[in-house]
C-alpha cells in the first residue's frame, strides 16, 4: 500500500501492470501466446505512456523511446 499522498509515479506504474496481468492470462488461452502477449505489453505501455505525459513529472525513461525500442 502507498500512502495516500505522492507517489503518484509509483500509482501509475502499479496500475499498468494491473492491467497487464488480466491480459496475460487470456494470452495463455491464445492459440499464438507470444504474440498475444507482446501485443498486451505494448498496448498497457503505451497507456502507461499516455499516463505519465499527461502529467507535470519527469516521465519514466522507457517512454522516451519509440517503436521496436
Amino acid at each position: 500500500l502507498l500512502p495516500p499522498t505522492a507517489f503518484a509515479h509509483l500509482r501509475r506504474q502499479a496500475a499498468a501492470l494491473d492491467a497487464l496481468r488480466p491480459r496475460l492470462n487470456a494470452c495463455c488461452r491464445h492459440h499464438t501466446p507470444l504474440p498475444c502477449a507482446r501485443r498486451a505489453w505494448t498496448d498497457v505501455l503505451d497507456g502507461f505512456c499516455t499516463d505519465e505525459f499527461g502529467v507535470k513529472t519527469r516521465q519514466f525513461h522507457c517512454c522516451h523511446r519509440h517503436g521496436a525500442a
